[in-house]
């Protein structure tokens, strides 16, 4: 039996039939693997790793996290990252093996600034990192690196991979070798008009959600990538 969803420990059914499978003496029939943001481990006295995990066959958590501290809080609205740790340090200590807990991590634009310290964040855990690059089908993602000029991104890489390993230093390889919007959308400056579209977007809900810390905050850590967003019309 599996369990599978995007953010299942926020919902009321998954404690209640989890815990039912439990009461039923059901649990050495399950394997258990959640997607999950890790945001909430107890519910109603119900705690995820001691009353329902400890009594399944096996389970394994895949934690959503695309940033630490402050650049991880604004890529991901609601996460709490001190919380995020705790939660996570509790689940390491109830893991019988490595791939139990896993950090699963989602390379975004603002998230090139985090790789380093995503990967010393699973140092200190001891786990490994499940990597992804955020999608882009359309060229107004400007949280997307590959919103990037080609000369930019390249650098950025050389510059990021070399204290890298396994899944996140293959997506960055991979990443190298993409064509970036203005390559693959190169169109009468479509490209060029969406992301002036995309990083409309980002001032409007960055107002909606009152940041105080803001994707051009971020970016101002490397002088080459705020010239380039700032010259965004």
């Amino acid at each position: 039996v599996y369990w599978v969803g995007g953010e299942p420990l926020m919902y009321e059914q998954h404690w209640k039939y989890m815990t039912r499978i439990i009461e039923l003496g059901d649990g050495n029939r399950v394997y258990a693997r959640y997607n999950t943001n890790l945001s909430r481990i107890d519910y109603r006295g119900i705690n995820l790793f001691r009353d329902i995990l400890g009594h399944v066959r096996d389970w394994q958590i895949c934690a959503s996290l695309d940033g630490t501290e402050a650049i991880g809080e604004y890529i991901r609205t609601g996460l709490d990252y001190s919380q995020w740790c705790r939660n996570f340090a509790e689940g390491v200590a109830a893991a019988s093996h490595r791939r139990q807990m896993r950090i699963d991590f989602t390379l975004t634009l603002p998230g090139m600034f985090e790789v380093g310290r995503v990967g010393e964040l699973a140092k200190q855990f001891d786990v490994d990192i499940l990597a992804k690059v955020v999608f882009a089908f359309t060229p107004d993602i400007i949280l997307s690196p590959l919103a990037l000029p080609r000369k930019i991104l390249e650098r950025k890489i050389e510059e990021i991979i070399p204290n890298t390993k396994g899944a996140v230093r293959d997506i960055l390889n991979q990443l190298g070798t993409r064509p970036v919007f203005a390559e693959q959308w190169n169109n009468g400056g479509a490209a060029a008009a969406a992301l002036a579209k995309g990083k409309q977007r980002v001032l409007q809900l960055e107002q909606i959600r009152g940041d105080t810390y803001t994707l051009a905050d971020i970016l101002k850590q490397d002088p080459e990538i705020d010239e380039w967003y700032q010259n965004i019309a």
